[in-house]
């Protein structure tokens, strides 16, 4: 057998690396309710970025100047990370009544969000690019209760 050049093993490595980033990484208990407001307010931050991401990608496409495919492609980015923000903080348990009401408040406020970008993906993929900014349209009221959340809980 011949030993691996430099290149074949930084191959190798690199490999590695990104199948390791594709693996589902546990979240770890929130002991308080500080604690599980910390989580909840980071996942509002992670919210609140491909909330506005999608605004930006949808009005540049109704816009024209945005193709089809590379629309397609961010929108479901972004419905794929904002998903899994909701479904990373749907599977951390409040700690407590107190963290009941913070879970379920911002749980409504990601799955209107979740489900809104996916209006706006369904859209791109049928080629209504032209209309993704009206499709678009419910995301501000998503975009304006994140900042809420993030106000108040940061």
């Amino acid at each position: 057998m011949r030993p691996w050049s430099t290149a074949k093993a930084l191959v190798a490595l690199v490999v590695a690396s990104s199948l390791a980033g594709c693996v589902a990484h546990p979240v770890g208990p929130a002991r308080t309710y500080s604690s599980y407001e910390g989580k909840a307010l980071a996942s509002a931050e992670a919210a609140q970025s491909a909330v506005a991401t999608v605004q930006l990608v949808a009005a540049t496409a109704a816009d024209g100047k945005a193709f089809g495919p590379y629309t397609v492609v961010s929108v479901s980015e972004q419905e794929d990370g904002l998903s899994a923000v909701e479904g990373t903080f749907a599977s951390i348990p409040p700690p407590d009544q107190h963290a009941d009401a913070l879970r379920a408040e911002l749980g409504a406020i990601l799955s209107s969000a979740v489900d809104h970008v996916a209006d706006v993906r369904i859209a791109a993929k049928r080629g209504q690019l032209h209309a993704l900014d009206r499709v678009a349209a419910p995301l501000q009221a998503d975009a304006a209760a994140l900042d809420a959340f993030v106000a108040r809980h940061g």
